[in-house]
């Protein structure tokens, strides 16, 4: 108590003539500063003494009610760093009397990690596809396309270095592993594709396990968007565009 106490004495110490945001303590004493950051999640808040550039980080609570307001309105909006990982187990079991026809049951989640040591990640939304690729390709080269063999959508709030995890929806498939001319068809788990959107529904990161699409989701993560609109038994090309035809 006494350190904090030290503290918040000593952002009142000097007034200087430059302009700012003026905020008042829960003891009346008034100060003129620009806000830096504000956590939510803890109430922290860092923020610069206009006087003479010193930075403090403090609680919000040390404010009077109409300063909190203040500072929660001049807070920028900064992007928090989220780490995606998406855990995909694959059990696969001989389909009937054939060694080559296989079912696959694939179980997957979804952690979602942030990294950010003052900023809060609230109200989002996560959309994760699994998807499959259709094993006919070995027979026929222009049959190599994919499917959406699941997709799922979490909302999704995680402050600041805290983590938060979701299970996805099992899918079940059947494919020909056979790799020849002689092979029928069926859908085969290929990857995963995750889309993080912010409150206001703009994207904020990408995440892919799909060989063809890392660099181009990494340099443009607004690209996620047009995934979106991509349902369950969605037919897709390989940067899963949606297929025009069968």
């Amino acid at each position: 108590m006494r350190v904090t106490t030290l503290v918040f004495c000593a952002l009142f110490l000097f007034q200087g003539l430059l302009s700012g945001l003026e905020v008042k303590s829960v003891k009346g004493q008034v100060m003129d500063v620009k806000v830096l950051a504000y956590t939510k999640s803890s109430g922290n808040v860092r923020i610069e003494r206009i006087s003479d550039g010193q930075i403090f980080n403090v609680k919000i609570d040390l404010f009077d009610p109409e300063s909190q307001k203040k500072i929660v309105e001049a807070a920028p909006v900064a992007k928090a760093e989220l780490e995606i990982k998406v855990s995909a187990g694959r059990r696969r079991e001989r389909l009937g009397e054939s060694s080559f026809m296989k079912k696959q049951t694939v179980s997957a989640s979804l952690k979602v990690l942030n990294d950010s040591r003052d900023i809060d990640f609230a109200d989002g939304k996560a959309t994760v596809f699994l998807v499959g690729r259709q094993t006919k390709r070995f027979a026929e080269r222009d049959q190599d396309y994919g499917k959406v063999l699941g997709k799922n959508e979490f909302k999704l709030s995680v402050n600041a270095g805290r983590e938060t995890e979701f299970e996805c929806k099992p899918v079940v498939t059947e494919y020909d592993s056979d790799k020849d001319d002689t092979n029928v068809g069926g859908w085969e788990y290929y990857g995963y594709l995750v889309v993080i959107q912010n409150a206001d529904g703009s994207v904020h990161s990408v995440d892919t396990s799909i060989g063809n699409l890392k660099k181009e989701v990494e340099e443009a993560p607004a690209i996620g968007k047009s995934f979106l609109s991509l349902n369950e038994g969605s037919l897709v090309e390989k940067d899963l565009a949606q297929r025009s035809k069968n």
